[in-house]
């Protein structure tokens, strides 16, 4: 294997080493550049490793085969330190991930900019599940996207709730992008890939581990403005992701539940904490990302009408660029949202959040994914 840069080195790391690694990401913050990490590995500088061992799995690593095999499965390679890295990892230091792997229809940088992680308990109840995924759908059409780690209960649910309503979402994987897990959520994985993206900082056909499960939660709470815990027990994995919010200053917010449920102890003793926020609607939550509380806008009643049954507003309230889009509605079917991107030229993620607006106007209505005039 030809290392000839840091993205060779980087990329080495991992394919060769578990994600997380203390030592090594000890050493890159004091200032080591990934390839001599890598000759620290293969001699003698790391004492505690098996240079020997490693050595081996060195010269049978081929790089340009991987790179061909991401190409294959229509995985985006991104290194750290490479131009395009997501800029908010910078807030784990050291920790970043050495590479990251995405596969999907748009790209995750983007809307991370605008986001927030939902996580919550595997073993939730139909009221972690339903709030779960009203709140990923009335965030997406507000444009706020919902990131999380695709796993069983409140992970699933959050993405079908912003898929409900055409919005993106992106689950963070603790396996590869390729062999993603868990295999009872490919229909949801490929879904997610059709309006987002599945991210994974391990190899593409890397299994999932329990401590990688761990070192994920840290990416989910960097990449994203807020993390909010729907239902956790007593000792569940998200208080990890919390841990990482909270290192890096970033929101973080929980929905509290019934002191008699089990599902509900973890994310209740979380509340008491001074630093956390307290949220009981999605507009709470769209506020504490955006600033932007929903509820702040005029309700349909309150917006005057013409004879002929037109909002006024029509003309003389819409901007410029909401009153285009609106226009472009029909009354009767409806348009979708790529159609509306074509059509107007912007991109997915401004023709949302205007489309949500006119919605909270009451100017557009969303059935089934596609918009018409009210």
């Amino acid at each position: 294997m030809e290392i000839t840069s840091d993205a060779d080195a980087f990329l080495a790391l991992a394919h060769l080493c578990e994600p997380g690694d203390e030592t090594i990401n000890r050493r890159l913050a004091a200032g080591a550049s990934p390839g001599e990490i890598l000759e620290m590995l293969l001699t003698k500088g790391f004492p505690q490793r098996n240079n020997v061992a490693f050595s081996k799995k060195y010269a049978q690593c081929d790089l340009e085969a991987e790179r061909e095999f991401a190409e294959k499965i229509g995985a985006r390679i991104l290194t750290r330190g490479q131009e395009g890295w997501p800029t908010q990892l910078h807030s784990l230091g050291g920790a970043q991930p050495w590479a990251l792997w995405s596969i999907g229809s748009i790209d995750f940088r983007v809307i991370a900019l605008t986001s927030v992680t939902i996580v919550g308990t595997r073993a939730c109840t139909p009221y972690g599940a339903g709030i779960g995924a009203q709140w990923a759908a009335d965030l997406g059409n507000w444009g706020t996207s919902v990131f999380s780690g695709g796993a069983i209960g409140i992970d699933s649910s959050a993405h079908k709730g912003a898929l409900s309503v055409d919005a993106p979402t992106v689950a963070v994987l603790a396996s590869g992008v390729h062999t993603r897990y868990p295999a009872s959520h490919e229909q949801l994985f490929l879904r997610i890939m059709e309006n987002g993206a599945v991210v994974s900082e391990s190899p593409p056909r890397e299994p999932a581990h329990k401590r990688r499960f761990i070192y994920r939660n840290r990416i989910l709470a960097a990449l994203t403005r807020a993390t909010c815990v729907i239902e956790a027990t007593d000792r569940s994995g998200t208080s990890s992701t919390v841990r990482a919010a909270r290192e890096m200053n970033r929101i973080v917010a929980g929905v509290p539940g019934s002191i008699h449920s089990p599902t509900s102890l973890g994310v209740n003793k979380l509340l008491k904490e001074q630093d956390v926020h307290v949220v009981t609607s999605s507009a709470d939550l769209q506020e504490l990302i955006t600033g932007f509380n929903p509820n702040d806008l005029p309700s349909r009643s309150d917006i005057d009408v013409e004879d002929l049954g037109q909002p006024r507003a029509r003309w003389k309230s819409l901007s410029e660029g909401d009153y285009e889009i609106w226009e472009l509605l029909p009354k009767r079917g409806g348009i979708g949202l790529d159609v509306l991107c074509q059509k107007t030229g912007r991109a997915r993620l401004e023709i949302l959040a205007r489309l949500s607006e006119l919605n909270l106007m009451g100017f557009a209505q969303n059935a089934e994914g596609s918009w018409k005039k009210v």
